[in-house]
């Protein structure tokens, strides 16, 4: 039996959600994967290597996967036997290990160790070391961490249900204290994307967005409702002085760039 280098939770966590499949098949949000689903042919393929319909045969079926979820040098056609997937999975697994165990400063115990390789071996590990879950688990803040896990979610642009279960799996071994038992899945498998988007950028972020427009309009409320009311007082607006405007922009300034502080607080902690 193959010696892998987390503890047998995270095992099971990622032979739960990366089901042994000994033929390459394309993944499911593929053109070629929404292809074969669109025509109730995709469990068919999962089960065997049917032929594929003339008409959709030039669609991209990228990243191709076989095994336990492998896509390195995976080509339409390969096969491999569980006995040559578990082996992979060993190598594959320590190499995701050493990379998480490099990024860390702050030491995992053995189910935050298992629940951040297995998302690094389903995002990659050079977009663990730059994710939201890493920085947060090494400032110790691993609440943030575990809510982080949520942030890679989409593939391809769309939000995947797939990963969604998947995601909140491994942030609850993230959290399990090391002594409780074994985790279990009951839920029906969910098809699950290989290609996986990386963490929104904040000026893409749609709560940013909306955070920074709110500010915007609300500042712009704020200066209209002051000019109406200066412009009741029956002292002349220039007995004010010239420092009136700037003091105004100064203010919506402030109030815009207070709302983008707290946005990029809540990502920091892995809310959005």
């Amino acid at each position: 039996m193959s010696s892998y280098p987390i503890n047998q939770a995270g095992v099971q966590l990622l032979h739960e959600r990366e089901t042994f499949v000994g033929h390459a098949y394309p993944d499911p949000y593929s053109p070629l994967g929404e292809a074969l689903r669109s025509r109730n042919l995709w469990r068919r393929f999962l089960a065997a290597p049917i032929p594929i319909p003339d008409d959709i045969q030039h669609l991209s079926g990228a990243p191709w996967t076989i095994g336990w979820g492998f896509t390195l040098g995976v080509q339409q056609g390969d096969t491999m036997s569980m006995a040559e997937a578990d082996t992979r999975l060993a190598i594959e697994l320590q190499e995701r290990a050493d990379a998480v165990l490099g990024g860390c400063s702050v030491e995992p115990n053995e189910n935050q160790l298992a629940a951040m390789v297995v998302l690094a071996y389903n995002i990659g590990t050079a977009g663990f070391l730059r994710s939201t879950v890493l920085a947060a688990h090494n400032r110790g803040d691993f609440q943030a961490a575990a809510r982080a896990f949520r942030l890679w979610n989409k593939s391809r642009g769309k939000v995947s249900a797939g990963l969604e279960v998947r995601r909140l799996a491994e942030s609850q071994l993230y959290l399990k204290p090391v002594s409780g038992g074994t985790l279990k899945s009951t839920e029906e498998p969910v098809e699950l994307p290989q290609h996986v988007d990386s963490e929104s950028r904040m000026t893409a972020s749609t709560i940013n967005r909306a955070g920074v427009a709110a500010g915007g309009t609300a500042a712009v409320a704020t200066v209209a409702e002051t000019a109406r009311t200066i412009n009741d007082i029956k002292t002349s607006a220039d007995s004010l002085g010239a420092w009136l405007l700037p003091v105004l922009l100064l203010a919506v300034v402030g109030l815009c760039g207070y709302i983008v502080w707290q946005r990029i607080k809540v990502r920091r902690e892995g809310w959005s």
